[in-house]
């Protein structure tokens, strides 16, 4: 008996779905945008969230102390930072580190280095760099380095470009989100809503089969499953189709809303998590596609 109803659930579905013609065509079309949207927005926000990631790894604080400021009241600085529990670790570079290190950052271009070796002095500042334990814990370190005792001695600190770098990461990362998401529910909406009159058109079309299967004795689901498979299989097309479509659209949207920088980054992000984004596609499209069904079998078939 229950491989009896699942064919003929498997067979009616099937039937159903390519006997609507123009109406299924809307219902897998408006389900494969929904699907795009949200599958776009996953990749990105997932691209986004690693380079945000990865920028913040790479951060520091720099403290630069002016010129006239003693070792051993850095060093006594570094060891006062090195005791909150928001820093990782906190590096001293003296003013000949310092020199080194520019020399060796710029070997290849000489007439940068003539003229440092013109200037008497060393011009460059004695530093403390400082690492977080947390990289969403920087603007405490920064604002505990600016009120600390030793501010008169500092002569900048070089957090704020990173901070806008981190700024612009989340605004961004933020935009597409709340975007995604009322794209994804509008439209999700709307293929719910298609989806929900093919398959009461279908209840309408088969109300004689369905009047003569109650008259003799047909179960409840046995009527209902086939029409509840109907709506799994737009869900499964959808995605098909929308995975299909989903890389060479992304080729051409990626560029104007997070930056042609970004593009590569993001396509290598689509193969490495293609198959979980197309797991994602038929479980929202299968969902989806189900919810329209039980909505139209509870309005319109009265079993």
């Amino acid at each position: 008996m229950i491989i009896l109803t699942l064919t003929r659930t498997f067979k009616s579905g099937f039937q159903n779905f390519f006997r609507n013609g123009s109406l299924t065509v809307a219902a897998v079309s408006i389900l494969t945008l929904a699907l795009l949207i949200i599958s776009v927005i996953l990749v990105i926000s997932i691209s986004a969230n690693m380079g945000l990631k990865y920028v913040q790894d790479k951060i520091d604080i720099r403290v630069y102390f002016k010129g006239n400021v003693e070792e051993q009241d850095i060093m006594a600085f570094r060891s006062e930072i090195q005791k909150y529990k928001e820093v990782k670790a906190a590096e001293y570079i003296s003013k000949n580190k310092a020199l080194d290190d520019f020399k060796a950052a710029n070997a290849g271009k000489p007439d940068i280095l003539k003229a440092v070796e013109a200037v008497e002095e060393n011009p460059l500042l004695a530093s403390v760099n400082i690492k977080a334990a947390n990289p969403e814990q920087y603007d405490i370190i920064a604002k505990s380095v600016e009120n600390s005792s030793y501010r008169d001695n500092i002569a900048s600190i070089n957090y704020q470009q990173y901070k806008l770098v981190i700024d612009r990461f989340n605004t961004t990362i933020k935009t597409i989100r709340k975007t995604g998401a009322f794209l994804f529910v509008l439209f999700s909406l709307i293929a719910i809503l298609i989806t929900f009159n093919v398959i009461r058109m279908t209840i309408f079309n088969h109300g004689t089969e369905i009047e003569i299967m109650r008259l003799v004795g047909a179960s409840n689901n046995f009527i209902r499953l086939p029409f509840v498979f109907e709506g799994v299989i737009y869900g499964i097309f959808a995605a098909v189709i929308s995975i299909i479509l989903l890389y060479p659209i992304m080729k051409v949207v990626t560029p104007y809303v997070v930056g042609s920088a970004y593009v590569q980054i993001i396509q290598a992000d689509f193969i490495r998590y293609f198959v979980l984004i197309f797991i994602a596609q038929l479980f929202v499209g299968v969902f989806l596609g189900i919810i329209s069904s039980i909505l139209a079998i509870r309005r319109y078939l009265k079993v």
